[in-house]
């Protein structure tokens, strides 16, 4: 069994709850979310949501800042400093 990296869990949130009928393989870890995939300001609270979900945290207002939230690089940084240590 492997273990998928942060960029592959939110690839695949993104591809199964935000933007349906995108492919994983479509999406590389230097794709910016708004630039290149152009999510809107629905399908990021959808991501925001999902990624709570997915990883078990909880985003305030102060941790909406779009500096996250560019690639999908990123936002898996940003994760990584959400979850318990």
């Amino acid at each position: 069994m492997t273990t998928l990296t942060f960029q592959e869990r939110i690839k695949t949130l993104i591809c199964n709850d935000v933007l349906v009928g995108v492919s994983v393989d479509e999406i590389n870890d230097d794709t910016k979310l708004i630039e290149d995939l152009h999510l809107d300001s629905i399908q990021m609270i959808g991501l925001i949501t999902g990624l709570e979900g997915e990883f078990d945290i909880v985003l305030d207002d102060e941790d909406l800042d779009l500096e996250y939230f560019t690639t999908i690089n990123s936002l898996a940084d940003f994760v990584r400093t959400k979850l318990p240590q």
